[in-house]
């Protein structure tokens, strides 16, 4: 599936960040930069690096670092929503699923930490009993 269908639904500023993700995270793309940025490093050696371009390059780096900031923290944020959605609809669907865990993400950090302590225990628990029955199924 292509960006363009992916995006087709989305909000223009939503697209246009997705675009971006999608074309900066190409092997093309990262090799480019790479040559780019060791072209102007060797052609500034042999000019002197002039001021003027070192600062051209620290605001030209400077921004396109709080572009990709915004554009991965956009990107990833929407699609970390859309999969809390998806696990929360599995919660509700599975038959003896904790309905409690749906919306876990928002709740405060001691319902978290209680969670964390009982989910240990069912585990700790459910070790238990598989090695009793492992152990009672070895006896002759």
């Amino acid at each position: 599936m292509s960006i363009a269908q992916k995006t087709s639904r989305l909000p223009i500023l939503s697209k246009a960040l997705y675009r971006i993700d999608h074309v900066t995270s190409l092997p093309g793309i990262a090799l480019g930069a790479v040559v780019a940025i060791a072209i102007a490093v060797v052609v500034g050696a042999i000019l002197g690096f002039p001021s003027e371009w070192v600062d051209a390059f620290e605001v030209t780096a400077s921004a396109l670092t709080l572009l990709m900031v915004f554009t991965i923290q956009h990107t990833q944020g929407r699609e970390q929503a859309a999969t809390q959605r998806k696990l929360d609809e599995l919660l509700r669907a599975l038959p003896g699923a904790s309905a409690s865990l749906m919306l876990l993400e928002e709740a405060p950090p001691e319902v978290m930490l209680e969670t964390e302590q009982v989910q240990r225990e069912q585990l700790e628990e459910s070790d238990d009993e598989a090695q009793t029955s492992r152990g009672a199924s070895e006896r002759p």
